[in-house]
């Protein structure tokens, strides 16, 4: 699976925010997919995931990253440290509204937070929920959001492809993903939901994403 190929997301970052010489907190960073795009041009880059084995295979792929274990709810930073705090699809994964404030505390007050997060409608949202059920907690980072000491400053949503070679290659990566054996009930969902797709050659599905520029208050 290849996801996100032409960087789309840089690019969207890029449009928001400046990314030339910042110090960037990265929230959320995984195996390093969104690390590995922040890299040109940054003066510094720290990134967290709170999964050891996530930390240390993106230690193992990418150098000039400080990779660290950690959460964003306890970030275990000076006050104004950063230009800029991203959250790479990671809002949602934890208590929005204590991350937020953390994230408020840690950027400088000229700084900016980035919230990038999954629109509930999306191809990509729309299967994994046939995993798992996303959806309580993006509604709750959202309002969290809406009500956190920071203002949003600008709002865009826009579409990254997901390319898998075929439906098995679709399989293989969500079971594998989500930690689940092949289920036969679940892959007959996942082929209603697909409908004409199911057979194509590459295997081409849109990830509809938010992006949320928010800025300290004055």
């Amino acid at each position: 699976m290849i996801e996100d190929q032409d960087q789309v997301t840089r690019q969207r970052m890029e449009k928001l925010v400046d990314l030339q010489g910042k110090k960037i907190l990265e929230i959320g960073c995984g195996q390093g997919r969104i690390t590995s795009m922040l890299i040109r041009n940054t003066d510094r880059i720290v990134a967290i995931d709170p999964d050891q084995r996530q930390i240390a295979r993106a230690r193992n792929d990418l150098s000039g990253v400080d990779f660290r274990v950690g959460t964003g709810q306890d970030l275990q930073f000076e006050d104004n440290s950063f230009d800029l705090v991203l959250f790479s699809l990671s809002l949602h994964h934890q208590e929005s509204t204590t991350a937020l404030k953390e994230a408020e505390r840690v950027v400088w007050q000229q700084g900016r937070v980035l919230v990038l997060e999954p629109a509930l409608d999306g191809e990509i949202q729309t299967l994994s929920s046939l995993f798992v059920d996303e959806s309580p907690a993006l509604i709750y980072a959202r309002q969290a959001i809406k009500g956190c000491p920071l203002c949003v400053e600008d709002t865009e949503v826009f579409y990254t492809e997901w390319v898998f070679e075929d439906l098995e290659d679709l399989y293989s990566y969500h079971f594998e993903y989500y930690n689940q054996e092949f289920d036969p009930k679940t892959a007959r969902r996942i082929d209603e939901f697909l409908g004409e797709k199911v057979d194509s050659r590459p295997l081409i599905l849109k990830d509809k994403l938010i992006i949320y520029s928010l800025k300290p208050k004055t």
